[in-house]
């Protein structure tokens, strides 16, 4: 047992690399600010928003399943190559496709790599006999994607600087670095013992495990859908303060320290999730964090920086709390063989919702 925890140590720091490895890239901290740059209009990068979930929603589904089939460390080897694409696409090219043909490829590496991470992390616990240590592990890793948000949101201002191809060439570089550390993964056992099952019937278990799952429960879809709307709030409007930013009168440098500070919201609200009570009623989680999201929304609107910067700050924290505690709360509900494909269906919804507040958004952010 000795080794089996020190394995998931182990592999519960490779994850934690991968989270951060992910979210340093400064270009994609800072692609809005860089396309507009370019010439591109808030109504175009809206567009490219709502395709990048018009690609989640097809390929959402279908990735979980494929963690769930052949396995999570290749889902998240298969997520560390699209990144790779994706930057080379957003680089190389100066055409409007050039920039959907990237935000496709980052939509993919997000989907094969949403869900895939917690399901690997989940059950090489359970494996170990530590699932309680999977609310201070998802924490954790909260933590870690808003500092690597923050810092590579500190480092937009240089983006800008260095250009579009630079700062997409350092992009490739990290994400080829994140490649390597994936390959060192290990597979869950839950994975392994499916190697004599034929995939047709791994597939068809599958289905009908999830489908029933969500037909069931109730709570669980009501979960999903208010994470998602409260995410998609936030996410939103994080991504047009770059520009809400600049027109305010934000510099470059000042870009990058007043991005920083918002994403940093979330640093907080992920410490405070860790010690929000399990016995807190989710619905009430939820009333309070929305309120804080849309409130902060409202706060972008002032043109002041200050309180744009504090809007944005509360917003990162509201997201983050209720994020991690509806997080926990799934993967404590749904079955260890379809974890990555049922975590993937929150996914789904979020982009589901997405694909239909990004372009007014962008009309919205842009009066």
């Amino acid at each position: 047992m000795t080794e089996t925890i020190n394995y998931a140590k182990k592999q519960l720091q490779k994850l934690y690399s991968n989270n951060f490895l992910a979210n340093i890239s400064i270009a994609g901290a800072a692609w809005v600010a860089l396309l507009v740059s370019r010439g591109f209009s808030l109504v175009e990068v809206g567009i490219a928003e709502t395709i990048f979930h018009v690609v989640s929603i097809i390929a959402e589904i279908p990735s979980g399943m494929f963690a769930d089939l052949w396995g999570r460390k290749k889902s998240l080897v298969v997520s560390s190559v699209c990144s790779i694409l994706a930057s080379f696409a957003m680089g190389f090219t100066d055409t409007f496709t050039g920039v959907i043909i990237s935000i496709a490829f980052s939509a993919l590496s997000y989907n094969f790599g949403s869900g895939t991470d917690s399901a690997l992390a989940f059950d090489t616990l359970k494996e170990a006999d530590r699932s309680d240590d999977y609310d201070r592990y998802i924490s954790i890793q909260t933590i870690i994607y808003r500092v690597s948000s923050s810092l590579a949101s500190l480092g937009a201002g240089l983006a800008l600087i260095l250009g579009n191809r630079n700062a997409q060439i350092l992009g490739m570089a990290i994400s080829a670095v994140r490649l390597m550390l994936c390959l060192t993964l290990r597979e869950n056992k839950v994975i392994l013992e499916k190697k004599t099952i034929s995939y047709k019937e791994r597939l068809s278990a599958l289905v009908k495990e999830s489908w029933g799952f969500l037909k069931g429960n109730k709570k669980a879809s009501g979960l999903i859908f208010g994470n998602s709307l409260v995410g998609a709030f936030d996410v939103l409007l994080l991504f047009f303060l770059q520009a809400r930013f600049q027109d305010a009168g934000a510099g470059d440098l000042l870009l990058g320290l007043l991005l920083f500070i918002t994403y940093s919201g979330g640093i907080l609200g992920a410490v405070a999730a860790n010690g929000c009570s399990k016995k807190t009623r989710f619905t009430f989680l939820f009333t309070g964090c929305l309120i804080l999201v849309v409130s902060g929304s409202a706060l972008a609107f002032t043109n002041i920086l200050w309180i744009m910067t504090l809007g944005g700050f509360i917003s990162a924290f509201g997201d983050d709390l209720l994020q991690i505690r509806a997080d926990v709360t799934l993967n404590n509900m749904i079955p260890e063989s379809s974890r990555a494909t049922l975590i993937s269906v929150n996914s789904l919804c979020f982009s589901l919702v997405m694909i239909v507040l990004s372009p007014l958004a962008g009309m919205l952010f842009s009066l």
